[in-house]
């Protein structure tokens, strides 16, 4: 008789494993399935932020699609910028090539202008010496008319003296010839 309650005992036990195993199953389902819900949440924010990334990355690429056409355009500008500089350069040092010869004209006309003056000067001094000889001279030619009109004068009156004396001679001359 011990045998039969020993089994009903072990059937009790059993059927009490059996329903702990169900319970544990159940748990563990539970478990599991909150981890599935929790991980599907997870893939759900994994995908959404996936999706934004993907979004974010098209942005992204559109803008550096966009900064690489600015990139281009500055490049451009910026080339024909020193383009520019490299020619205004050349311009630079050809203006001061033609500036230097310039200013050593310039210098070579201070020279020139100041040997001028010089000469000028020289000039000035022997057109003062000129022209004071030139009073001299225009005072010693008036003295000179003056004198030649004097001896023009005396020059006439010695001719009337002279006609008046062959007058006298010839009519001497014929009164002596008679």
């Amino acid at each position: 008789m011990v045998q039969p309650d020993t089994n009903t005992f072990y059937q009790q036990r059993t059927a009490e494993d059996r329903q702990q195993e169900r319970e544990q199953f159940q748990m563990v389902n539970r478990g599991l399935k909150d981890q599935i819900q929790d991980l599907q949440n997870r893939l759900i924010q994994a995908e959404s932020r996936a999706s934004e990334l993907i979004d974010t990355n098209a942005q992204l690429q559109r803008q550096t699609h966009e900064l690489e056409q600015a990139n281009a355009m500055h490049k451009s500008t910026l080339d024909r910028q020193v383009a520019d500089i490299q020619n205004l350069e050349h311009q630079l040092n050809d203006a001061s090539a033609k500036n230097r010869e310039r200013k050593h004209e310039s210098k070579q006309l201070a020279d020139n202008i100041a040997a001028l003056a010089s000469q000028k000067a020289d000039a000035d001094k022997q057109v003062a010496v000129l022209s004071q000889a030139l009073e001299v001279t225009k005072t010693d030619l008036k003295a000179s008319q003056n004198r030649a009109e004097v001896l023009s004068d005396e020059n006439k009156l010695i001719l009337q003296e002279k006609a008046v004396i062959q007058g006298q001679f010839k009519q001497l001359q014929e009164s002596l010839s008679r």
